[in-house]
């Protein structure tokens, strides 16, 4: 059983015409024409990422050489590789300025999320808690009420975001569902160098049977990874996530696509961002 954590900070990275025409042919078709429909350079950056993560993750844990990987979407839109002969379990995320994906080699639920540890409402800080106050029960707002300054509070709001998508994603239904009812209890600092995985998930009052990986990809962002059954995991082996870089990202693509030159065209003639 392997577990495998992915991050790329794609905001660093500035690809050449050249560079992104490559890239793009390393995705299906379909794929190509999703991240064609995204207005700022940004998005398509981030999808582009996470796109390419996933294929790397099944090509290799999955033994199947690259262009023949072959990925369909569930009914909530969620790409999924179905291999009888493979059980293997991906997740990716994509926020502030970062893509990243966990991966399992064994069929399990499993869901991540990246946030950046910032507030960009407009409004007063006070007034964005109180119109979100749905979405956490009275242990968490204590918790991210509790900080000391207004940073220490938007980055406790994060990371119960974070670790509230991790979960919903894991379970594949959206956040549809009373969030209040998804209790999260937090121990344990965040820091960059370890995991922690003392955090508890209650739902009704109930401590469940779930393991929440967390730790800060850099000052900015935090990440959480919700993994079921929390029995099968030795905490003690969980994993930092590591930084690709776009070499190892595509080490071992192959093209499934022509390139695209007046594509790459229409990409460069987007704003990088709002």
């Amino acid at each position: 059983m392997v577990s495998v954590r992915w991050a790329f900070n794609w905001a660093n990275w500035h690809p050449t015409e050249k560079e992104f025409m490559r890239l793009m042919s390393y995705i299906q078709v379909d794929e190509k024409e999703r991240l064609g429909k995204f207005v700022f350079r940004k998005d398509v950056k981030a999808s582009l990422i996470g796109r390419l993560m996933i294929r790397k993750f099944v090509s290799e844990y999955a033994c199947v050489p690259y262009n023949e990987v072959v990925f369909t979407r569930d009914d909530h839109n969620k790409p999924i590789y179905e291999n009888a002969n493979k059980s293997l379990a991906f997740n990716v995320s994509h926020q502030g300025n970062f893509t990243v994906l966990a991966g399992e080699t064994r069929n399990v639920k499993l869901g991540t999320d990246v946030m950046k540890l910032e507030y960009t409402g407009g409004k007063r800080l006070s007034e964005f808690f109180r119109l979100m106050d749905k979405n956490f029960s009275s242990i968490e707002w204590a918790e991210i009420k509790g900080g000391a300054s207004e940073s220490a509070q938007i980055a406790m709001f994060c990371r119960h975001w974070a670790l509230k998508e991790s979960y919903v994603k894991a379970l594949g239904v959206g956040i549809v569902i009373d969030l209040r009812k998804i209790e999260f209890r937090t121990i344990s600092k965040l820091s960059e160098d370890n995991v922690v995985t003392d955090t508890s998930l209650y739902l009704n009052n109930v401590k469940q049977n779930w393991i929440f990986e967390e730790s800060l990809l850099n000052s900015e962002h935090c990440v959480a990874v919700a993994t079921e059954n929390s029995n099968l995991v030795d905490s003690s082996k969980t994993l930092l996530f590591g930084e690709l870089t776009v070499e190892k990202l595509v080490e071992n693509a192959i093209p499934l696509i022509e390139e695209d030159p007046e594509y790459c065209s229409q990409y460069f003639a987007k704003s990088e961002r709002p």
